[in-house]
């Protein structure tokens, strides 16, 4: 593991990350966001967090892609936040799957024909973190 480094989780809450990862590894496990539903997203300056029903959170700072079957629906970054409000969909929507694409890509898939992807998009900052665990990618 990684030292142990500390990251403001908001309103004055500190969590304490065990471990730094660059690149998603291969290995995450995320079985416990199948079944489950994002009951929040919340949207800041230079982040998204996604809440999902199991307790666990993601919060991503590097690109996000929604599809609806094969046709991109609504897409963040930092520069200018969210293309479309499509991205409500995601909210209620039960997780059917999720895979480790490759060491950039994580793909989240959804009821309904939802595909989310979560992009590791920066070499040199961190653009991920998932909580309760404390993973920083």
């Amino acid at each position: 593991m990684g030292k142990t480094l500390a990251a403001r989780a908001g309103a004055g809450v500190w969590w304490e990350l065990e471990e730094a990862v660059y690149g998603i590894p291969s290995e995450l496990n995320l079985n416990d966001i199948v079944g489950s539903e994002i009951q929040q997203i919340r949207l800041g300056r230079y982040d998204v967090q996604l809440a999902f029903g199991s307790g666990r959170t993601i919060a991503v700072q590097g690109d996000l892609e929604l599809f609806e079957e094969d046709q991109l629906v609504a897409s963040w970054n930092d520069q200018r936040n969210w293309s479309s409000l499509a991205f409500q969909r995601l909210l209620n929507a039960e997780v059917l799957s999720y895979s480790v694409v490759n060491e950039k890509l994580l793909e989240i898939k959804f009821e309904g024909d939802l595909t989310l992807y979560l992009h590791d998009s920066s070499d040199q900052y961190e653009t991920m973190q998932i909580y309760p665990e404390g993973f920083i990618i």
